[in-house]
C-alpha cells in the first residue's frame, strides 16, 4: 500500500493535480464508526477501492493508472460512472496489462465506445489477473471493431469467468463474434448480454458456439427479440453445462477422498505386512504370534461390522436428505404456486386501475363537452335576444314612420275644416298637438332607453362569453394536464410493475435452475455412494479371503508345531469356532447387503419417478410464466392501442373546439360589421 501511495501521490504532483480525497480514504488502515471513534478497517475493506460517480479527468486517470500498474493491495477497482470515456478506459486497460491482482474491475456507465473497447481486448489478451469484468451502460457495440477487439481477446485469455455487457447496444454481428471468440474460451463461465440486440442471428450463433463451448452456465438474453425455440435450446446447452461442471466438481472431490482412502489403507496393510513378518521372524514366540494374529483377524472382523455400520448409518443419512429434500421441492412449489396467484392479483388490480383512470377520463370528456354545449345554447340565446331586440327596434322606427305620415294625411285632410275652425279650435288644436309631441318625445326616450339597456346587457353577455371561454380553455388546459400526468403515471406504473413481474419471472427461473442442479447433485451422489457400499462390500469379501489365506497358513503351521499340540490345539479349536462365527456373519451380511442393494435399486427407480413429476412440474410452470408473458404483452398491446385512441379522441376534441372558436368569432365579426353599418 506504500508503494501504491507514493506512486500515486508523485504522478499527481507531477501532473499538477490535487489527489482524490475517495483514494486517500481507501488508503488510511483506519477508519470512523457510528460512534466517530477511529477503529481499524478490515483486510477485505482495505482490498477494493471504489470511485463510483468521481467524474475522473484525464489527468487523474493518468496518475491512478501509474499508481495501478505495479500496485499488489488492491483486488477490486469500482470505477462505475467515473466519466472515463475511451480516453480514460485507454489509461486505466494499459496499466492493468502488468497488474497481477486486481481480480474484479467495474467501468459501468463510463460511455466507453471503439477505441476504449479496443483497449480492454488488449489488456485482456496480456493480462492473467483479472476473473471479473462489468462493462454495463457502455456504447461497446455501436462500432464492430470495439466488440470485435473485446471477442479476439476472449479467444486467448484464460481468466475471465464473468464478462457483463448489458445495454451496449450490440448488434446480430457483435454477438457473431463474440461467439465466434468464445469457441476456443475455457474459463468464461457467465456472459451477461441482457438489454442488447442480438436478434435471430445473434440468438442462432450463441445456440451454435454452445456445440463446441463447454463451460459457459449462464448466458441472459433479456430484451434480445431472441425467439422462444433459440432460447429453449441454449437453456438446454447451458443447462448440460451446469449438470457437467457439478459433475467434474463432485468427481473431483470423490476421487480426492478415494485417493486419501487408497493410502489410508495401503499404509494400513503396509503396517499389519510388517507386524505379520516381525511375528514370524522367530519360531521360539510361534503361540504368542498366533495369538496376536487372531486378535488382529477378530480387530479386522470388528472393523468390518464397525464398517457395516457406517453403512447403514450413510443409508440412514441419504434417507433423511432425501425427505429433506421432498419438504423443500413441496415448499418451493407452494412459494411458486402462491408467487403466481399474488401475480394474477396484481394484474387484475392493474387492470381495475387502468379501467378507473378510463372511467375517469370519460367522465371529464363528457363534463367538458356539455359544458361547451352549454356555453353554445347561451351564445344562440343571446344571439337570438339580440336579433328580437333589432327586430323590435325596426318595428318601433317603423310605427313612428307610420303615425308620421298618418299624422300628415289628418293634417292634410282636415286642413281645409282646421282653417274653417280655427278659431274656434284653436287652442284645442295646439293641446293636441303638444300632447302629441309629448308622447313622441315620451317614446323615442324610451325607446332609447330601452336600446341603451339592450346594449349594456349586450356588452354583459359578450363579457360573460369571454369569461366562460376563458374559464373553458383553462378547465381545458388543467383536464388536458391532468389527463396526461394520469397517463405518465399510468405508464410508469405499468413499466415498473412489467420490471418486477420480469425480475420475479428471473427469481422463479433461478429458483428452478437451482433445484434441478441440486436434484442432479443428489442423484449423482446417491449413485457414488452406491458405487462406494459396492467398493465397501469388495473390500470385506477380500478381507475374507485374506483371513482364510491366514487361516490355512496357521494351519499349517500348527501341523508343523505339534509340539505345542495342547495349548495349540485348544486356541486352533477356539480360532476355528471364530472363523465359523465370522462366516456366519458374513452370510448375514451378505444377505443384508443384497437386501440393501435391492433397496437401493427400488429407492433409484422411486428417484426416477420422482424426477420425471418434477420435470413435469417443472414443465407446467413453464408453460403459466410464458401464458403471464404472453398476458402482460397482451394488455400492453391493448393499453398502447387505447393511448392511440385516446389521443385520437383528444385531437377532435381539440379540431371541434377550434373550429366552435373559429365560427363564434366570425359570428362576432358579422355582428360588429353589422352594427356599424346600422
Amino acid at each position: 500500500m506504500d508503494v501504491f501511495k507514493t506512486t500515486y501521490l508523485a504522478r499527481c504532483a507531477d501532473l499538477g493535480i490535487d489527489p482524490l480525497r475517495a483514494v486517500s480514504e481507501a488508503l488510511k488502515p483506519w477508519s470512523k464508526d457510528a460512534t466517530g471513534s477511529p477503529s481499524r478497517r478490515d483486510k477485505s475493506s482495505i482490498q477494493k477501492l471504489d470511485l463510483t460517480s468521481q467524474s475522473l479527468s484525464v489527468k487523474a486517470c493518468t496518475a491512478l493508472g501509474a499508481a495501478l500498474a505495479d500496485d499488489v493491495v488492491f483486488t477490486h477497482v469500482t470505477l462505475a460512472d467515473a466519466f472515463l470515456g475511451d480516453d480514460g478506459c485507454i489509461l486505466i486497460a494499459g496499466a492493468l496489462k502488468t497488474n497481477t491482482t486486481i481480480t474484479h474491475l467495474d467501468l459501468r456507465g463510463n460511455s466507453i465506445r471503439a477505441d476504449g473497447a479496443t483497449a480492454l481486448g488488449q489488456m485482456l489478451k496480456v493480462n492473467s489477473a483479472l476473473k471479473s469484468l462489468t462493462l454495463e451502460w457502455n456504447c461497446i457495440g455501436i462500432w464492430e471493431i470495439g466488440i470485435r477487439a473485446i471477442a479476439d481477446a476472449l479467444s486467448i485469455n484464460q481468466t475471465l469467468e464473468e464478462l457483463d455487457l448489458r445495454n451496449n447496444k450490440i448488434g446480430p454481428q457483435g454477438v457473431q463474434a463474440l461467439a465466434a471468440g468464445m469457441k476456443h474460451n475455457t474459463t468464461l463461465r457467465r456472459l451477461d448480454l441482457r438489454w442488447n440486440n442480438a436478434g435471430l442471428i445473434g440468438g442462432r450463433a450463441l445456440v451454435d458456439l454452445m456445440k463446441w463451448n463447454m463451460v459457459l452456465e449462464d448466458i441472459p438474453l433479456t430484451g434480445n427479440e431472441v425467439p422462444e425455440d433459440l432460447s429453449s435450446a441454449l437453456f438446454t446447452s447451458l443447462e448440460r453445462n451446469r449438470s457437467r461442471h457439478i459433475q467434474e466438481q463432485n468427481t473431483r472431490m470423490q476421487s480426492n477422498h478415494y485417493s486419501q482412502t487408497i493410502q489410508t489403507i495401503t499404509q494400513t496393510h503396509h503396517e499389519a505386512l510388517q507386524t505379520l513378518s516381525s511375528k514370524l521372524a522367530s519360531t521360539d514366540s510361534h503361540a504368542q504370534s498366533l495369538q496376536q494374529r487372531l486378535a488382529s483377524a477378530s480387530r479386522e472382523i470388528s472393523e468390518s461390522q464397525d464398517a457395516y455400520r457406517m453403512i447403514e448409518a450413510k443409508y440412514e443419512r441419504m434417507a433423511k436428505e432425501k425427505e429433506e429434500m421432498e419438504e423443500i421441492l413441496t415448499r418451493e412449489r407452494t412459494d411458486s404456486r402462491r408467487l403466481i396467484s399474488e401475480l394474477q392479483g396484481q394484474l387484475l388490480t392493474e387492470r381495475e386501475k387502468r379501467m378507473k383512470l378510463e372511467d375517469t377520463f370519460e367522465k371529464t370528456r363528457g363534463q367538458e363537452t356539455q359544458k361547451a354545449l352549454e356555453l353554445e345554447a347561451s351564445l344562440r340565446e343571446a344571439e337570438l335576444r339580440v336579433e328580437v331586440l333589432k327586430r323590435d327596434k325596426t318595428m318601433l322606427l317603423e310605427d313612428l314612420d307610420k303615425a308620421r305620415e298618418k299624422e300628415k294625411s289628418v293634417n292634410a285632410l282636415w286642413e281645409e275644416k282646421l282653417q274653417r275652425t280655427e278659431t274656434t279650435h284653436h287652442n284645442k288644436l295646439r293641446a293636441l298637438q303638444e300632447a302629441k309631441d309629448n308622447e313622441i318625445a315620451e317614446k323615442a326616450r324610451k325607446h332609447e332607453e330601452k336600446v341603451r339597456t339592450l346594449a349594456h346587457e349586450k356588452a354583459l353577455i359578450e363579457e360573460e362569453l369571454d369569461a366562460q371561454k376563458a374559464k373553458a380553455l383553462a378547465d381545458k388546459r388543467h383536464w388536458m394536464d391532468k389527463v396526461a400526468e394520469a397517463e405518465s403515471r399510468s405508464r410508469k406504473e405499468e413499466e415498473s410493475r412489467r420490471r418486477e413481474l420480469e425480475s420475479q419471472l428471473d427469481a422463479i427461473t433461478r429458483q428452478r435452475d437451482g433445484l434441478q442442479s441440486e436434484l442432479a447433485s443428489q442423484i449423482h451422489t446417491h449413485a457414488q455412494h452406491l458405487k462406494g457400499h459396492e467398493t465397501e462390500s469388495k473390500r470385506a469379501q477380500d478381507q475374507r479371503l485374506a483371513l482364510h489365506e491366514q487361516l490355512s497358513d496357521l494351519k499349517a503351521q500348527l501341523v508343523h508345531a505339534q509340539s505345542d499340540a495342547a495349548q495349540i490345539r485348544a486356541r486352533l479349536d477356539e480360532t476355528r469356532k471364530e472363523a465359523r462365527t465370522t462366516e456366519e456373519k458374513r452370510a448375514s451380511l451378505e444377505s443384508d447387503l443384497s437386501r440393501v442393494r435391492d433397496e437401493l435399486v427400488r429407492e433409484r427407480e422411486g428417484r426416477k419417478v420422482d424426477l420425471e413429476r418434477l420435470q413435469a412440474t417443472i414443465s407446467a410452470m413453464d408453460a403459466t410464466i410464458a401464458k403471464l408473458k404472453a398476458t402482460i404483452q397482451r394488455k400492453n398491446e391493448e393499453l398502447e392501442e387505447r393511448d392511440e385512441e385516446n389521443e385520437l379522441k383528444m385531437k377532435e376534441l381539440q379540431l371541434s373546439i377550434n373550429a366552435l372558436m373559429a365560427q363564434r368569432t366570425r359570428k362576432h365579426h358579422s355582428r360588429v360589421t353589422t352594427d356599424l353599418a346600422q
